[in-house]
């Protein structure tokens, strides 16, 4: 690898790892924005959410994009939105702008990372280039690792608000020194045309589902609103595929479709994303609203899960050949199932040890399915479509975890809600709904709870925080069902793996 590669795979590994901390970062921050703003889960949810479903969806336009009109240019592009939305979340004055803002930021980063992707492997020979793009994952999974610690430290000793300072900054330094490396490109694939009407069908469902799991608590599973949603969701959906056999360029060609074997690695890249990702959102806020700890020890406290996911996914690549991914995957989905049932068995009392193995499992289990699903989707459709199917695969790793935990909270929520209504029926203490809503929905910290629980006495007060306390662990055990309930899926899917049609360069079946 010469010099003038080496320099290009520098200055783009900054925007990779850049990529990797925004979303597992921003996990860590959702107790300090909640306290800020005085919102809940349901809310802040979307702070991951926003940023989860315009990345995912536009990575394949970034893409496409990028190969009309020149990898370097929309880049750059890419980071100037990334900079002015950071800058936005640093200043945004309520959540509903941090949200709108973290949509902006998901929209920048899905014009830069396929456009980097593209320009780190012309940068080197063809025998260099699973190198460069070695170097450019694990940039990436690099910034998801040491996110939470980032994220961690800055807000437990400055403001939550320096995470998104730091991203401004580094991306600041990837401007400059990709304007400065990389020179422009000469030729540009005009042929190929962005396919809006597909991305846009696909996005109106996701977001759709979205807000449904998102308003059904506030306004009931059956009511019209709730179900105009889901409604929507489902004929969008049913839609995208009809839409898809009729434009030029679609987003995911009808041939990837009917590949049996893509499908399913694409499904296996989202899969144990879900459980990850309770794990990333509900852990952190165990050990603050539970255990009492601060955001940086929090952080502290999920190395395990971060050394576990790190350590197996450098190691996981070695056996892709020998062990085979079927065998892989479904072995690691059954380290998630079994993570899950830790969950559904925790009690409060036994203290941060109990989440330990939790850790472990979910992050062993994570590291043996994301490698070879990966390489599995690549496999299913040839070296041709590579760069698709590598831009699909990040989509649904963040689209079905993005869906898994809109649902997660949903249950979560109502689990919540259960719970407090039982214990405060068993105490003969009646609230307004409202009420009832700020109890499940909040923690002891959050000064709406603490308005609702000064209206009582102080016997009553005491068994209302009692069951504030008891709601979030109720809570957790549905979301964690949900979670066992995907893993068992994970593991029904990489069963039904055929690994001889990966070997070889396979036709749509």
């Amino acid at each position: 690898m010469d010099a003038k590669a080496k320099r290009i795979l520098a200055a783009v590994s900054i925007p990779s790892f850049l990529i990797g901390t925004d979303f597992t970062g921003a996990m860590l921050l959702v107790t300090p924005i909640e306290q800020e703003y005085s919102v809940d889960i349901t809310t802040t949810q979307w702070v991951l959410n926003a940023y989860a479903l315009t990345l995912s969806m536009g990575l394949v336009a970034g893409g496409r994009l990028g190969d009309m009109l020149g990898h370097r240019r929309f880049v750059l592009i890419g980071l100037g939105i990334f900079i002015l939305a950071s800058v936005a979340c640093v200043l945004a004055p309520n959540v509903t702008a941090l949200v709108l803002a973290r949509a902006f930021q998901g929209i920048g980063s899905a014009l830069v990372w396929p456009c980097i992707l593209a320009l780190a492997a012309t940068s080197v020979e063809e025998d260099e280039r699973a190198k460069a793009m070695g170097i450019l994952m694990g940039t990436v999974a690099g910034g998801n690792v040491l996110a939470p610690f980032i994220a961690g430290t800055l807000a437990e000793f400055g403001d939550w608000r320096g995470f998104f300072v730091f991203n401004a900054i580094f991306a600041i330094l990837a401007v400059v020194l990709i304007a400065r490396f990389i020179e422009k490109e000469k030729e540009h694939n005009t042929d190929e045309a962005v396919d809006l009407i597909g991305m846009g069908v696909m996005a109106a469902g996701v977001f759709c589902l979205l807000f449904g799991l998102d308003v059904g608590a506030d306004f009931g599973w059956t009511g019209w609103v709730t179900l105009s949603l889901f409604g929507m969701a489902i004929l969008m959906f049913v839609a995208f595929p009809l839409v898809e056999k009729r434009v030029r360029d679609p987003m995911i060609p009808i041939s990837m479709m009917r590949n049996h074997q893509f499908v399913r690695a694409l499904a296996l890249n989202g899969l144990p994303a879900v459980v990850l990702f309770l794990c990333l959102l509900y852990l952190p806020q165990y050990m603050q609203k539970v255990l009492g700890w601060s955001v940086f020890w929090s952080a502290m406290g999920m190395l395990p899960l971060a050394i576990a996911l790190a350590s197996m996914n450098l190691a996981v690549g070695n056996y892709y050949n020998s062990v085979g991914p079927r065998k892989l995957m479904a072995l690691g989905h059954a380290f998630l199932f079994v993570g899950c049932i830790c969950m559904l068995f925790l009690q409060t009392s036994w203290g941060y040890p109990a989440l330990v193995p939790v850790m472990l499992l979910v992050g062993l289990g994570g590291g043996l399915v994301f490698g070879p699903a990966g390489t599995a989707a690549v496999n299913a459709v040839g070296a041709k479509g590579a760069g698709l199917a590598g831009g699909l695969s990040f989509m649904f790793h963040l689209g079905l975890g993005a869906i898994g935990i809109a649902f997660a909270t949903a249950l979560m929520f109502f689990s919540a809600m259960r719970s407090v209504e039982g214990a405060l029926s068993q105490a003969g203490i009646t609230l307004a709904a409202r009420d009832m809503h700020t109890l499940a929905a909040g923690t002891l910290k959050d000064p709406a709870v603490a308005a609702v629980l000064n209206q009582l006495d102080g016997k009553n007060a005491d068994l209302a925080a009692t069951a504030v306390r008891e709601s979030f662990a109720a809570g957790l055990h549905s979301a964690f069902w949900f979670g066992l309930a995907v893993a068992l899926v994970g593991i029904v899917v990489s069963l039904s793996v055929d690994e001889g049609k990966l070997k070889t360069e396979p036709q749509a079946t």
